[in-house]
């Protein structure tokens, strides 16, 4: 036979409970009672079941008992001697209902009142805390010793007893369901009172309630839990059991407020509730029968699942597919360069820091923006990219922070998202960050200080959780010196700055990166050694989207072998005679640069020609540091003149000085300008 401890806090309690259910049991089990006291002085609890009938008592015990020992809770209610004694009682009487705690006293007066005592003006007492004096009589259910001095009138029930939800749950765990009911439940029925008539019909059907509930919300996503009108668990899914496992293993006779005391059930409003390992999204809705509150239906969320379910359904909103296609491993190249600023962009990927990404047009910042996302903790949520330079001045705010409906001519109905809460936990890429309007910039820098929206049209701040990285093709340090940018705007994007190398810059690349682009194509050529030597020494301005462009023509061309003459138009400059590039590039210079500063030139090529070096070493030079370089190469030049060399520079976009100890760097443009000056040099034109 299986064995059943009963667990209370007295040794008497334990016994009474003991005799409750033995009395129609024993036939299917050994039963042996224990106070609290009495289990903490043995090593385990070695029986197959364990019954308590309160949260305090599984508490202290739960070291103590067995792993395969299985815990059912108890439920107690009125016997039908207790109705009757209430029933003497004169109608209109006013009594305090006195038990050990309030929730116990509530519970008292709500089973009375189901059993039809609701002619008595009940108030619950616990034996501390004041009371209305002008009662003098007092109801309590074996609790005497709580009752209040001055009263008239005690009313002792005695104790409740083990109902009959509780026996057919034993039974049932017993696997003598249909025995029992067959036999001892009607035995049984003749001294309870049924605290839930339409429970106990249900329970007497072979199908317990709690598996034909379970049939159906066992699948659901959330935890759900359905307790009784004084919070009493009546049900609860394997979802709700699985969330709540680290505050109880046990959920069912539990009353709600001891597994969740931070949760109100009379309460409409989302709770949030943390835990160790989730936080968890608590709602609670009333079960209504007729007029009254017979229960309520609790529902949990794991916030994090919740959000993450959520951030696709943005998308859908939208009706667009937010995802990060690349990788780190799907940027070629194994030029120094290039593998520099793979492992910087690797190294930051893992921080939340705002990322600025700068590089002429065509080297690929979005690739490595991608590539940033799809390395971070951010991953699994949307990737929203935004070309702040092709969405219309008009249209950019509301495409970015969303409208409500009604807000200008033309608002879709229902108003509609922005880019910045469809990435609420993910990433937005703000492309071409140098077109955006100083007004929206204003409002950009709002966004990220307080990390709140609020939608054209509305009166309302929503909260967002987006991380932030913007890349340019210009100078925004020189749009800040000329009050093009928000110099705090730009302090906020430019926390964690990655610079993609131009292609001319890493040439060793270019083949491999023109086969990889051939083969994504199906296409399969071989270059003569002179279209190998165009391609290598090109200029390539356009970059790796340049070079694209050119694969795709060859492949079109459907030729297996390709001849220099079989290259199409590019922006190369190999193809003039030395004498004509000489003279496109010289003219260029005194286009942008020599009509103003010719008197100077050579120092300006000594400075461009060492920050190009230092460039390629990742290296930066600060003013004095440049300085030294400089006259060590046999120049002598003074650090004022050095200082007023970069600032010339800087104002025309060839070097790039930030403020502070950042070192000055060249840029794209610097770069073809030292071109043309070496150029210059060596054809005798720059004296």
């Amino acid at each position: 036979m299986k064995k059943i401890a009963v667990v209370a806090t007295e040794k008497e309690y334990a016994e009474f409970l003991k005799e409750n259910v033995a009395k129609y049991m024993n036939r299917y089990a050994d039963f042996i009672a224990y106070s609290v006291a009495e289990v903490e002085e043995i090593p385990v609890l070695e029986e197959d079941f364990v019954l308590i009938s309160a949260f305090n008592i599984f508490q202290q015990t739960k070291k103590k008992i067995s792993g395969h020992s299985e815990i059912i809770v108890l439920s107690l209610s009125l016997s039908k001697r207790q109705v009757e004694m209430l029933k003497d009682i004169p109608a209109g009487t006013r009594a305090l209902l006195v038990n050990f705690d309030n929730r116990s006293s509530m519970y008292t007066i709500t089973s009375m009142y189901d059993a039809g005592i609701r002619d008595l003006e009940l108030y619950p007492y616990h034996g501390v805390g004041g009371f209305d004096r002008t009662i003098k009589v007092a109801i309590t259910p074996n609790e005497s010793h709580l009752v209040p001095e001055g009263m008239e009138k005690v009313y002792d029930i005695g104790e409740s007893s083990v109902d009959m939800n509780s026996l057919y749950n034993i039974a049932e765990k017993l696997g003598v369901y249909d025995e029992f009911s067959a036999r001892e439940a009607n035995e049984a029925r003749k001294e309870y009172y049924y605290l839930n008539s339409s429970i106990d019909k249900l329970l007497n059907e072979k199908e317990s309630m709690t598996d034909k509930m379970n049939t159906l919300i066992r699948l659901m996503n959330e935890g759900i839990i359905i307790v009784d009108s004084v919070g009493r668990i009546y049900l609860a899914n394997e979802k709700a059991s699985e969330l709540l496992k680290e505050r109880s293993k046990v959920l069912l006779g539990f009353n709600i407020e001891e597994i969740l005391p931070e949760l109100d059930i009379n309460s409409t409003k989302d709770k949030l509730i943390k835990t160790p390992s989730a936080n968890l999204v608590a709602a609670s809705v009333e079960i209504r029968s007729k007029e009254e509150i017979v229960g309520h239906i609790i529902t949990l969320a794991d916030f994090e699942e919740r959000e993450e379910r959520q951030h696709g359904m943005r998308s859908s909103l939208r009706e667009t597919s937010h995802t990060a296609r690349y990788h780190f491993e799907d940027i070629l190249g194994e030029s120094p360069v290039i593998r520099r600023a793979v492992g910087s962009a690797r190294e930051i990927a893992g921080s939340d820091g705002a990322v600025m990404i700068t590089g002429e047009s065509g080297t690929g910042k979005e690739m490595f923006a991608q590539s940033i996302h799809n390395a971070s903790s951010r991953r699994k949520y949307n990737f929203v990219a935004v070309n702040c330079a092709a969405i219309p001045e008009n249209l950019l705010e509301s495409e970015m922070f969303g409208y409500e409906e009604g807000s200008f001519t033309g608002a879709r109905k229902g108003g509609r998202m922005g880019f910045f809460e469809l990435a609420h936990r993910g990433t937005i890429f703000l492309d071409e960050i140098a077109e955006l309007p100083l007004q929206l910039q204003s409002k950009l820098l709002r966004v990220l200080e307080e990390k709140r929206v609020m939608r054209v049209g509305s009166d309302r701040n929503i909260d967002i959780d987006v991380r932030i990285i913007s890349a340019t093709n210009r100078d925004l340090f020189v749009m800040v010196e000329k009050g093009e940018f928000r110099e705090d705007l730009y302090y906020r994007l430019n926390v964690l700055p990655v610079f993609v190398p131009p292609l001319r810059e890493r040439r060793e690349d270019i083949l491999l990166i023109f086969d990889a682009l051939v083969r994504g194509m199906n296409g399969k050529i071989e270059l003569s050694d002179a279209a190998r030597d165009i391609l290598l020494h090109a200029s390539w301005r356009g970059n790796v989207r340049e070079l694209r462009n050119v694969a795709e023509f060859l492949v079109s061309k459907r030729k297996s072998y390709i001849e220099a003459e079989d290259l199409p138009p590019m922006r190369s400059e190999l193809r003039r005679s030395p004498e004509k590039r000489a003279e496109a590039a010289r003219s260029t210079v005194i286009d942008k640069f020599l009509l103003n500063e010719g008197r100077d030139i050579e120092m300006y090529r000594t400075v461009l020609r060492v920050l190009s070096e230092s460039m390629k070493r990742g290296e930066r030079y600060g003013r004095r540091r440049l300085t030294e370089e400089i006259n060590g190469e046999g120049d002598l030049y003074t650090e004022g003149e050095v200082r007023k060399a970069l600032f010339k520079l800087s104002s025309y976009g060839f070097v790039r000085s930030p403020r502070g100890r950042g070192g000055s760097r060249i840029t794209a443009e610097g770069a073809g300008l030292l071109d043309a000056l070496e150029e210059f040099s060596r054809s005798g034109m720059l004296k």
